[in-house]
């Protein structure tokens, strides 16, 4: 089955302008009273949960394993008007490609879901090395935790209505393996005057985590207790009632002088 992160005009697709805004509006209350300008995406697939930062007057890198989600991405800064230097690389081997000193180092997306256990070890110490004394590391997430607890298999998101007057009907069939891992199947059918005129499936293959594994690694380094929230941050709830939240915490120390 073809792979999602291939097809980054179809990943797109239901990022609207209302998401665009509620994004903005979610950084800027959680980056708020803090000493950030500089910050580094390290998952950031076409840019569409990270060029609300860069409008807001934030200095942003990005960097993604998918080549394809990145020329997107660059093209898209174009069309913004946005200078956003992006490089190919693994999250698991970012000090390989940039030096420390970033405000902020971020994941967006879910991504580390995509790797094993240890991988977020990893990914979050390869982090916390590009990161400034006294920055900060902030990852999202799906509420994996949740998810594994209530098991739900068949996953419809409301019909889409593009410009063009295509409607897009989508659903997630997610197959919960006895290894742990979470298979989701994703079928795309896309509908005008009443006609389905083609359809897409894609799969992804995700490893649940819980919050304890992030919180555990990052207070093996010092990190301060971490400010969780929804993602996007409209109100505050218990994390057990989010669907996907946010992780931020500050690193221990202070700026060079």
């Amino acid at each position: 089955m073809a792979n999602l992160y291939d097809y980054p005009k179809i990943y797109d697709e239901r990022f609207t302008e209302t998401a665009h805004e509620a994004y903005k509006n979610h950084y800027r209350r959680m980056f708020a009273g803090r000493d950030i300008k500089t910050v580094l995406d390290c998952s950031f697939g076409t840019g569409c949960l990270t060029f609300p930062l860069a409008e807001l007057g934030y200095q942003v890198s990005g960097s993604d394993l998918s080549g394809p989600m990145l020329k997107e991405a660059g093209r898209k800064a174009l069309e913004r008007g946005l200078n956003i230097p992006l490089r190919q690389c693994d999250f698991r081997e970012l000090t390989q490609h940039f030096s420390p000193g970033f405000d902020c180092v971020m994941s967006t997306g879910s991504a580390l879901g995509h790797v094993c256990h240890n991988d977020i070890r990893r990914t979050l110490c390869e982090m916390d090395a590009l990161i400034r004394p006294g920055g900060y590391l902030y990852y999202d997430s799906r509420n994996w935790e949740k998810e594994q607890k209530e098991k739900s298999r068949f996953k419809w998101t409301k019909p889409f209505l593009r410009p063009d007057g295509v409607r897009i009907h989508c659903v997630q069939v997610w197959d919960y393996c006895e290894d742990g891992a979470i298979v989701i199947s994703i079928s795309q059918g896309y509908e005008r005057d009443g006609n389905i005129i083609y359809t897409s499936d894609f799969e992804e293959k995700l490893i649940p985590f819980p919050i304890a594994l992030a919180r555990a690694t990052l207070k093996g380094l010092g990190y301060a207790e971490p400010v969780i929230k929804p993602c996007p941050w409209f109100e505050d709830k218990p994390v057990e009632e989010t669907g996907w939240y946010c992780f931020m915490a500050q690193k221990p120390g202070h700026s060079l002088p």
